[in-house]
C-alpha cells in the first residue's frame, strides 16, 4: 500500500511540475510609445501588441548586396513551409534553412498595393513609413493573385538609397516584366497559430501561392524590350 501511495504521489508531483513549468519563450514586441512618429524612431524589432519581434527583425533587414541566387516563381512555391506557427517562436524551419538568402527572381507585376500599419513599422500608417506590396506572377495572362509570390519594398530600403521606390512610382509598373533581388523570407505571420496569445487574432490566408517572400527588395529592374531579349541579358533598366 505504501508503495502504491508513493507512486501516486510521484505522478501527482510530476503533473503539477508540468503545469507550472514555464511555457516556451516567445519573442514579442513591446507596446509602442507616444514618441514614435517616423521609421527612424522605430526599433528594428518593431513595437505593438502581440507583434513578432524576430519576424520584424528579418523584415527590417537592409541588405547591401544587389545580387543573389537565381530562383523561379515555381522554386518559391515548392519551398517547404510549416503548417502551424506561433507568434514570436524561434525561426528554425525543417528542411529549409533558406531564410536570409539573397535571391534573384523574374516575373510580371500583377498588382502593387500599400500595406497597412504593422508592428514591424511600429504601427505607423502614412505611406513614407509603410511597406509597398508587389504581387509577382510567371504568366501575365493566365495567373491571378492565388498563383503569385509576394515581394515588398520597405521604408528602410527607401531610406538606404531608393527614395523613388514609392507606391505611386511602383504602381506604374503593373503589367511590366521585372527582375528583382532581395532577401528570401518566410512570412510566418500568415501561418495559422498552433496556440494563440490572449487577444491574438487568427492568421488569415492571403491570396498568394506561398508564404515565402522577397522581403525586402534590394534591387529592381524593368524590362524595356521583349521578355526573350531581357532573359538573354539585354533590355534591363534599373529602377532608381
Amino acid at each position: 500500500m505504501r508503495k502504491i501511495t508513493s507512486i501516486v504521489f510521484l505522478m501527482v508531483s510530476m503533473a503539477l511540475f508540468t503545469l507550472s513549468a514555464p511555457q516556451t519563450h516567445r519573442h514579442l514586441t513591446t507596446p509602442c510609445g507616444e514618441k514614435i512618429d517616423t521609421i527612424q524612431q522605430c526599433p528594428k524589432s518593431g513595437c505593438g501588441e502581440n507583434g513578432d519581434a524576430l519576424l520584424n527583425e528579418v523584415k527590417n533587414a537592409v541588405p547591401a548586396t544587389t545580387s543573389g541566387e537565381s530562383r523561379t516563381i515555381n522554386d518559391f512555391i515548392n519551398l517547404p513551409q510549416p503548417t502551424r506557427w506561433n507568434t514570436g517562436a524561434n525561426r528554425t524551419f525543417a528542411d529549409s534553412g533558406k531564410e536570409g538568402t539573397m535571391v534573384e527572381v523574374r516575373g510580371y507585376i500583377l498588382a502593387v498595393k500599400p500595406e497597412a500599419g504593422e508592428s514591424c513599422n511600429c504601427e505607423l500608417t502614412d505611406r513614407p513609413n509603410i511597406d509597398v506590396y508587389i504581387a509577382l506572377v510567371a504568366d501575365a495572362q493566365e495567373d491571378d493573385e492565388n498563383n503569385s509570390i509576394t515581394a515588398e519594398i520597405t521604408p528602410r530600403m527607401r531610406q538606404a538609397g531608393h527614395p523613388n521606390w514609392t507606391y505611386l512610382k511602383l504602381k506604374d509598373l503593373e503589367g511590366d516584366y521585372v527582375k528583382l533581388v532581395g532577401q528570401l523570407m518566410l512570412d510566418t505571420g500568415q501561418i495559422p497559430q498552433a496556440s494563440k496569445l490572449p487577444g491574438e487574432h487568427p492568421a488569415k490566408k492571403l491570396k498568394r501561392a506561398t508564404n515565402w517572400e522577397v522581403h525586402p527588395i534590394a534591387a529592381l529592374w524593368v524590362c524595356t524590350k521583349s521578355k526573350r531579349a531581357c532573359d538573354s541579358g539585354s533590355g534591363w533598366e534599373a529602377v532608381p
